[in-house]
């Protein structure tokens, strides 16, 4: 191989790796690695200028692993916002039911609230019994709170439910579409 030839693949290479300084290492060496023994093997053949040609300049060809790299890492947070929202749904129904419990509790047992004991300042929730001298702080408020909180958790909760399924069908229909294969210029 002529030395002018061997400097148009380094040079090739080098701005190949300065295009693609947005991906991690190991995938721009393995990229330009395969770049450079490509060019080289077109050189022995005599058609280093063809390929050279077929491949476009550094930053277009950097451009075709770019998209494909972004289009990975997007997926994967689509997944992750996905599981996420999920979560985050399943959690404010369980809050939504517990604070309906409390609420059906505080009617159907009178003796159920939120107590303060006067002597020590000690606050309770739960019944009435664990003191001689309590005061309930809340009275029927306690019921139109844990009502109120159980429609505000079951809002989120209905949100969110929203977006997971919003982000599931965005990842089922990236993963559905198949990426151009890299390399076939």
């Amino acid at each position: 191989m002529m030395g002018n030839q061997q400097q148009d693949i380094t040079a090739y290479a080098a701005a190949l790796r300065a295009a693609l300084k947005s991906m991690p290492e190991d995938d721009r060496s393995d990229i330009v690695q395969e770049a450079c023994t490509h060019l080289e093997a077109s050189a022995q053949a005599g058609r280093l200028e063809a390929t050279l040609a077929a491949f476009g300049s550094p930053e277009t060809y950097a451009s075709q692993f770019l998209e494909v790299s972004a289009g990975a890492s997007a997926e994967e947070r689509s997944v992750w916002t996905a599981a996420g929202s999920f979560l985050g749904s399943v959690v404010m129904g369980l809050l939504a039911v517990l604070f309906v419990a409390v609420a059906v509790i505080d009617i159907l047992v009178p003796a159920f609230g939120i107590w303060v004991n006067p002597a020590s300042g000690a606050v309770y929730f739960g019944l009435a019994g664990m003191t001689s001298r309590a005061q309930e702080l809340a009275g029927a408020w306690l019921s139109l709170a844990s009502l109120a909180a159980a429609l505000a958790t079951a809002l989120l909760s209905y949100v969110s439910a929203r977006a997971a399924l919003r982000e599931a069908g965005r990842y089922m229909k990236a993963s559905s579409r198949t990426s151009p294969v890299s390399g076939t210029r």
